[in-house]
């Protein structure tokens, strides 16, 4: 008797095809996080919320997937274990957020407004199948980030110095992200590469200056007006050289290394 392939097919392990697919997302909320534990001196507060950012970023690739956005066929197959992993996850963010706002000073309660309402508009654009646009991505990669705002404040940190991190790492991922879709475009059939190179690195420049210029106004120590260029050089470079799409592993290698590199000089500068 001939077995059906539905029951030849072995079950697919529990976390494959679950797992958050842009891999720059894990830099995008590691190293803030990473920066603000280290500053706040991670207080049970900043270790229970940083739970909480981290089943956000879990739960993410669940949801697409149960919204639609990675095929019917995917939907039928993985939907059961999306659900569970969703559900668990979900669950467990739910309560590390509970624990962390209970451990929190009232005076930080209303930053953790911050990556929830950002959260917020991601999950909409991603109902209206627009989170892979570059305003989504640049807003998922803030989203991510601002998580970074109550967690060092829950170490006494001010909110103006709170607010520099995530600006910081704000800046860093969206010009990261403009860069990479700049290579990408160029690179198409009939795409202007001049045209986009003049503009892309133009941008690019006039967002780091003006960070820069804000920084050193602002009186930011050395270090931290620092850590705004490691990304930044990097993304200026790419938007000139405009390198073959299939350098893009490569080319997230070497941004995650200056992203490092931003989260090294921003711990120590805010020590």
């Amino acid at each position: 008797m001939m077995s059906s392939p539905s029951a030849s097919t072995p079950p697919r392990p529990l976390l494959q095809g679950l797992l958050p697919r842009e891999h720059g997302a894990y830099f995008q909320l590691g190293l803030p996080l990473a920066t603000a534990l280290l500053v706040s001196g991670a207080p049970p507060a900043a270790r229970w919320l940083s739970g909480a950012a981290i089943a956000c970023l879990l739960a993410h690739e669940p949801l697409l997937l149960l919204l639609g956005h990675r095929g019917a066929r995917r939907g039928e197959r993985d939907g059961g274990r999306a659900r569970s992993w969703g559900v668990a996850v979900g669950l467990l963010g739910a309560l590390c957020f509970v624990l962390g706002t209970l451990s929190l000073p009232a005076g930080v309660w209303p930053f953790l407004a911050l990556p929830l309402i950002l959260g917020g508009e991601v999950l909409l654009l991603a109902w209206n199948h627009q989170e892979r646009t570059l305003a989504g991505e640049v807003l998922a990669a803030l989203a991510l980030a601002a998580w970074a705002v109550p967690i060092a404040m829950a170490g006494g940190l001010p909110a103006s110095t709170a607010m520099t991190l995530w600006g910081t790492y704000g800046l860093a991922f969206g010009l990261a992200t403009l860069a990479v879709r700049t290579v990408i475009a160029s690179h198409r059939p009939r795409a202007h590469r001049e045209r986009l190179r003049c503009s892309g690195a133009a941008l690019v420049a006039a967002f780091l200056l003006a960070a820069v210029a804000w920084a050193l106004q602002a009186g930011l120590s050395p270090l931290c007006v620092a850590a705004l260029l490691p990304v930044g050089l990097v993304a200026l470079g790419l938007c000139v050289a405009l390198p073959s799409p299939r350098r893009l592993k490569s080319i997230g290698w070497t941004l995650g290394a200056a992203g490092t590199l931003t989260s090294v000089l921003l711990g120590v500068g805010l020590s």
